[in-house]
C-alpha cells in the first residue's frame, strides 16, 4: 500500500492528536511535524511519536517530501499556511475554522482552485457513528419537513477559564473564541446534516470571564467569546437555536441535539445516542456502528478521538486513492460557507441586530 506523506505544522492538536492518528493508521506516514512559537522539541517528539521535528515550517515545506499538509497552527495563521503549501503543489487539511474571516477563505478556495488540490477542513465529528446516523435518517426523509432544531452544549471550563491564560484563544484578533472553537463543527455539522445553509441569525457572544491574574500579576485580557446563544433560520424554512456555554462549574460535558420534524422526532446525546419517535410515538434507541477503539499504545489524548477520527482518515485515505473525495468529508466549500455563518454571528452580536444572509 502507498502511504500518504504528511506534514504537519502545529504542536498543539496537531502533535497530541493529528501525529498519532496517522502514525497508527497505516494508509499514512507522517514524514515531519513543524512548531510554530518554537516549542520544547523533546516534548513535541514525545507527544507526537514523530522524531523529525522542524522549528521553522516553510523550511518544512521547502525540505521534506510531502504529499499532505496538516494546518493546525492558530486561525490567524491558516491563510499564509495554506497558500504556501498549495504553491509548493501540496494537498491540504485545514483545522477549523477556516480562516479569520470569507475574506480569507475566498481567496484560499481560488488559490486551492487553481492549485487543483484537495481542500478539506478537519471535521472529524462528522465521522462519529451517532452524527452518520442523523444525517441518514435527514436523508431518508423519515421526519418530513423540518420545523425546528435545538442544539445545545455545555462545555466545562471554569475552572480553567479562571486559573491560566487562554493565550490566542481568547483574543478575537487571532481567531479565538468558542464560536470558532466548537460553534464551528456544530454550525457545519447541522448544514450537512441538513444539506441547508443559514439565512438569517441573531446572535450574542458573551464573555463571561473576561480577565486572568496570573501569580506575577500578568492579566490575561480576553476579547474573544467564551459561549454563545444563536437563534436562527435555514433556507429550508426549519427554526434554529444553538447555544454552548463553558463558564460552568460541571465536571462533564454534555451536547444535547433535537430535531422536531412534521412525521416525527430524532434527538441525539453525548455524540453516542440516537433517538427516534414517528407521530406522536415515543422516543426509541436507535443502533449505531459498533465504537472502535484505539490501540493500547496510542497516546490518551488522541485515543479519545480515535471513533471518530480514524473514520475520517479512512475516507481520506479513500479519496486519495480514487481521485474523488468521500461525500462526508468537509472541503473548502463546506469550511467558506461555515466563514460565512461566523462572520454574521459576529455582526449580528456587534450590532444587535438580525443579520440575513
Amino acid at each position: 500500500m502507498k502511504k500518504i506523506k504528511v506534514g504537519i505544522i502545529g504542536t498543539g492538536f496537531g502533535a497530541k492528536v493529528h501525529a498519532p492518528m496517522m502514525k497508527f493508521h497505516e494508509g499514512f506516514e507522517v514524514v515531519a511535524i513543524s512548531s510554530v512559537s518554537r516549542g520544547n522539541i523533546d516534548q513535541v517528539k514525545k507527544e507526537s511519536l514523530v522524531d523529525n521535528v522542524y522549528t521553522d515550517w516553510k523550511k518544512m515545506l521547502q525540505e521534506e517530501d510531502l504529499d499532505l499538509v496538516v494546518i493546525a497552527s492558530a486561525v490567524f495563521l491558516h491563510k499564509e499556511m495554506v497558500l504556501a503549501a498549495y504553491e509548493k503543489g501540496l494537498h491540504v487539511i485545514c483545522e477549523k475554522p477556516m480562516a479569520l474571516n470569507s475574506c480569507e477563505t475566498e481567496e484560499m478556495l481560488s488559490v486551492r482552485n487553481n492549485a487543483d488540490k484537495f481542500g478539506l477542513i478537519n471535521h472529524e465529528f462528522r465521522f462519529l457513528p451517532a452524527r452518520t446516523k442523523v444525517k441518514e435518517l435527514l436523508d431518508s426523509g423519515e421526519l418530513g419537513e423540518l420545523l425546528h432544531i435545538r442544539y445545545e452544549c455545555t462545555f466545562a471550563s471554569y475552572e480553567s477559564l479562571t486559573s491560566r491564560s487562554r493565550g490566542w484563544l481568547g483574543q478575537k484578533e487571532a481567531g479565538g473564541g468558542m464560536l470558532g472553537a466548537l460553534g464551528s463543527h456544530m454550525i457545519d455539522t447541522l448544514q450537512w446534516w441538513t444539506s441547508a445553509t443559514f439565512k438569517e441569525v441573531f446572535a450574542n457572544l458573551p464573555i463571561h470571564v473576561p480577565t486572568y491574574t496570573d501569580s506575577d500579576g500578568a492579566i490575561d485580557v480576553r476579547t474573544a467569546d467564551d459561549g454563545f446563544q444563536v437563534i436562527g433560520r435555514l433556507a429550508n424554512g426549519a427554526t434554529v437555536t444553538l447555544e454552548l456555554v463553558s463558564a460552568t462549574r460541571q465536571t462533564t460535558n454534555t451536547w444535547r441535539l433535537e430535531i422536531f420534524g412534521t412525521n416525527g422526532t430524532l434527538s441525539m446525546l453525548d455524540d453516542n445516542q440516537v433517538f427516534f419517535s414517528y407521530g406522536d410515538t415515543k422516543l426509541e434507541e436507535v443502533e449505531l456502528s459498533p465504537v472502535i477503539h484505539a490501540p493500547v499504545e496510542m497516546p490518551e489524548i488522541a485515543a479519545r478521538y480515535y471513533n471518530g477520527f480514524h473514520r475520517m482518515l479512512d475516507a481520506l485515505k479513500e479519496s486519495f486513492d480514487s481521485g474523488v473525495k468521500h461525500p462526508y468529508l468537509a472541503d473548502f466549500e463546506n469550511g467558506h460557507q461555515t466563514q460565512l455563518i461566523l462572520d454574521a454571528i459576529r455582526m449580528s452580536s456587534l450590532e444587535g441586530k438580525k443579520i440575513q444572509l
